[in-house]
């Protein structure tokens, strides 16, 4: 491939930038795991970063003027916001008006937001239900996807119990949980074809396991409904 060629390749391939707390970069970066994923299926490369900041919420991102100007800079395609985790539920206010913030500063850059879905804690299933109604709002006012990895959550709490995404403290994801986010998100920004032959999965990671957890994405994702429009 000539020089032009590979510079040609760079431009047109696809861009993401992730914005979150210790739940996006645990497990070496859920990023990593999309670009892994993405790449194992698909024919072109997928270009990636993060700003992650342990405890990060949108409105301390907001704050963020470092991360604002990347976001302007009109280099990513798509941005990927994951809230703190409690905060849509305890204080969706502060969700709403910072994640709009930034949802609306995304689309004047030219880049579409996407919104992570976070999943409730172990112990507190029901917590699910406010998470999904923040996260829906904020892809109702957006027009934009949302990445459904709570109900993936739910979906193996509910019927593969055998296999833990949670970390020690519950709340946390473990690789298994990374994975499974990682697998939702690539469903929800790129319809990446999670049946198809040789789809990435952490070397660690036993096969069966890989194999549940890309079938709990898949039904994730298709039980549901994308608040913009955007969805299956």
């Amino acid at each position: 491939m000539t020089s032009l060629a590979i510079i040609l390749s760079c431009l047109s391939a696809p861009s993401i930038l992730f914005v979150g707390n210790s739940y996006t970069f645990g497990n070496g970066g859920l990023w990593t795991h999309v670009k892994q994923i993405y790449e194992s299926v698909e024919t072109d490369t997928l270009q990636v970063d993060a700003f992650t900041t342990g405890g990060a919420s949108y409105e301390n991102h907001w704050g963020n003027q470092a991360l604002k100007d990347e976001i302007e800079s009109g280099v990513w395609d798509t941005v990927v916001f994951q809230e703190q985790s409690c905060m849509p539920v305890i204080d969706p206010s502060s969700t709403y008006l910072f994640g709009d913030s930034l949802g609306w500063l995304t689309t004047a850059g030219g880049g579409e937001p996407v919104f992570l879905m976070t999943w409730a804690r172990k112990n507190d299933p029901l917590m699910l239900e406010g998470l999904e109604l923040g996260y829906s709002r904020m892809g109702a006012v957006h027009n934009s996807p949302v990445a459904p990895c709570g109900i993936a959550f739910d979906v193996i709490r509910r019927f593969y119990p055998e296999i833990n995404p949670y970390a020690g403290d519950g709340a946390h994801p473990s690789v298994h949980g990374t994975y499974l986010a990682a697998c939702v998100i690539a469903v929800s920004v790129y319809d990446v074809d999670l049946l198809a032959a040789g789809v990435w999965q952490p070397a660690e990671m036993p096969l069966e396991d890989g194999i549940v957890l890309r079938s709990a994405a898949i039904q994730a994702c298709s039980v549901y409904q994308q608040p913009g429009g955007t969805g299956e």
